[in-house]
């Protein structure tokens, strides 16, 4: 095999690695950078931050299983809507805005996604 073929063959192994990778993190994060993906998983598992930002827009952070996403809305100023919440998909307001947060959580991490 020349050295031709095996840098071929390299590039193309890399190619599907991180094929694979945008997939898995856009499945499971709605994030298609895997880097940013496994980055605020590292920082979450293992250093004190309580939440990590991963995505601008839809906004979606990754905390650890004990941060409150309603302490974190509260220091953005915004209150819960307990009475229109719809199941994981939480709803909080402002005097003039409202933003609706998808929540999920497992043993190791949550995920709050922004809905549009």
């Amino acid at each position: 095999m020349g050295k031709t073929r095996k840098i071929l063959a390299l590039c193309l192994a890399l190619i599907i690695v991180l094929s694979i990778a945008s997939f898995i993190s856009y499945s499971k994060f709605n994030v298609l950078n895997p880097f940013s993906t496994i980055s605020g998983l590292i920082q979450i598992a293992f250093t004190d931050k309580e939440y990590i930002e991963v995505q601008n827009y839809p906004k979606v952070i990754i905390a650890k299983p004990n941060a409150s996403l309603q302490d974190y809305m509260q220091n953005l100023g915004f209150q819960e809507d307990t009475e229109n919440q719809m199941g994981a998909l939480h709803r909080f307001q402002n005097n003039d805005a409202v933003q609706y947060v998808m929540y999920s959580m497992n043993k190791y991490f949550s995920k709050w996604k922004w809905q549009e």
